[in-house]
């Protein structure tokens, strides 16, 4: 049901849909309290916070194509990152700048970075991609900024802000200093922090011949992406000791320049982090990282004064494995670890709807149905072909679907979630998991063959799901080498411990 207040006093509401990746709910804490995030803190405050809310997909590209579409992934055909987003699927952008709002984003992580094929990008007049494969919050924030210095005019606008920490690799943020030193030709150019991940990029007048990239440190360090380019062409490089991504304390490559042009050089480096209590410490130091800069974010809003007039979402695309289930990462199970996600919901101030919000915040909430949310809040007309309902309606299910796929991931996943049971179905073996969420939160004893008949009648719709979602798959041959490289760099695929 729509408020019958009318646009005019709700102000011609601004829309921003903050986006942390790989954000999980307890924000790391592994239920000891020890990660404090006072800025998200005092953003639940001032909105609705829903402890119960969950993402379509524990990989990038499907979360966000559901989110901003408002349909499980099996429907949008986006099963995995790279995939294009069909040109028919209703996405929230253009559904905005349809009625008349200004669309920008700002976007910091490679999966969301496609340029010359059809995206999410679709209907936004601006989307800032301006970084190389990840951009740390500073970057992204100057990026939001100067974003924001170009709204024209008195229009209401979209901005679809994306921040990348925590995203693996992790960093400690000054806590740790190690370094890796960089030798072209047998001379130093470069030392460069791996404590905290380092991109470098320099341009050297290289006579034309075989030449020798040497990188050494007394840590244990990756390489998580190298080019060379000469004339605009990526040249090969051949890897005489160590490889992409395997950790190491010393790598050394050779590239052959052609000419004499200007030759560029760029390299993304990282430490290698080895024991679960060092990559938990450090998803934590991220994860207070990301909330300062969040806090920014909201002062900035305020400083220019477009708060109060704002309809605020801050969500995860999905969560990240801490060591739970034998795996670290994400994309390779639909356990909470993965699914489960942050999310507040501010709405104008003085929208007296925040009420009905809150009379809401404890029931299981899916992205699906963010878009109908948004869209009720801001009096505007719903995205066609939904699948979520508004979180203000008075007919809600209160159930959550999620799905993870092949190639990606090791094998094809479907679940359903409400309050009380997750049932999760792989289609690959025809097997199934039920876990009684009150009784196990951590989801360890599957009790799918004493319990089945308390959710039988989810049974037969998540194999018709299943079967819809693989008619729509991709082959391990539809992802190119380079596309393979960059998933990699950016540890898709997980690890276990």
């Amino acid at each position: 049901m729509r408020s019958e207040k009318s646009v005019e006093e709700l102000r011609a509401p601004n829309i921003v849909l903050l986006v942390v990746d790989t954000l999980r709910a307890d924000m790391g804490s592994l239920e000891d309290g020890s990660t404090k995030t006072p800025g998200f803190d005092s953003l639940a405050e001032s909105g609705v916070n829903f402890p119960a809310a969950f993402s379509h997909a524990p990989m990038t590209l499907p979360s966000h194509a559901s989110l901003f579409s408002s349909r499980a992934p099996f429907e949008t055909g986006v099963l995995n990152n790279w995939q294009d987003i069909r040109e028919d699927l209703p996405l929230l952008a253009e559904w905005l700048g349809r009625h008349g709002y200004q669309t920008r984003a700002v976007v910091s992580l490679g999966t969301l970075d496609r340029r010359d094929t059809p995206a999410l990008d679709r209907g936004f007049e601006q989307f800032d991609q301006n970084y190389w494969h990840i951009d740390q919050a500073p970057s992204a924030l100057a990026r939001i900024r100067a974003t924001l210095d170009k709204l024209e005019g008195e229009r209401p606008f979209f901005l679809f802000a994306h921040f990348s920490d925590p995203h693996e690799p992790y960093n400690l943020h000054g806590e740790s200093s190690e370094e890796a030193e960089v030798f072209l030709d047998g001379q130093l150019v470069a030392t460069l922090q791996t404590s905290d991940m380092s991109q470098w990029r320099e341009e050297f007048e290289l006579e034309p011949g075989r030449h020798e990239l040497e990188i050494k440190s007394n840590a244990k360090f990756r390489v998580n992406a190298f080019d060379w380019v000469q004339e605009g062409k990526y040249v090969g490089a051949t890897w005489e000791e160590g490889k992409v991504r395997i950790p190491g304390n010393r790598v050394l490559l050779s590239c052959v320049t052609k000419t004499k042009a200007p030759t560029r050089i760029r390299l993304w480096i990282s430490e290698a982090v080895q024991t679960k209590a060092e990559k938990r410490a450090r998803y934590r130091s991220e994860v207070s990282w990301m909330d300062a800069s969040i806090a920014e974010l909201v002062q900035e809003l305020k400083t220019r004064g477009i708060y109060d007039n704002t309809i605020l979402v801050f969500t995860s695309d999905h969560g990240e494995s801490l060591g739970e289930h034998g795996a670290f990462g994400h994309v390779q199970n639909l356990y909470d670890e993965m699914i489960h996600v942050p999310l507040v919901i501010k709405p104008l101030k003085g929208d007296s709807r925040i009420d009905t919000l809150r009379s809401v915040r404890e029931t299981v909430v899916a992205h699906q149905d963010l878009v109908p949310t948004i869209l009720e809040l801001a009096l505007l007309p719903e995205l066609p072909g939904t699948r979520g309902t508004s979180l203000l309606s008075e007919e809600r299910e209160a159930l959550a679907i999620a799905e993870t796929h092949k190639p990606e991931a090791n094998r094809n996943l479907i679940c359903f979630r409400d309050s009380e049971f997750k049932l999760i179905y792989n289609p690959d073996d025809d097997s199934f998991e039920l876990y009684d969420l009150d009784q196990d939160p951590r989801e360890l004893n599957n009790v799918y063959e004493s319990r089945r008949s308390e959710r039988e009648k989810w049974i037969e719709p998540i194999k018709r799901i299943s079967s819809l979602a693989q008619s729509g798959a991709m082959s391990e041959g539809d992802v190119s080498p380079e596309t393979r490289e960059l998933l990699d760099a950016l540890g898709y695929g997980g690890e276990d411990e």
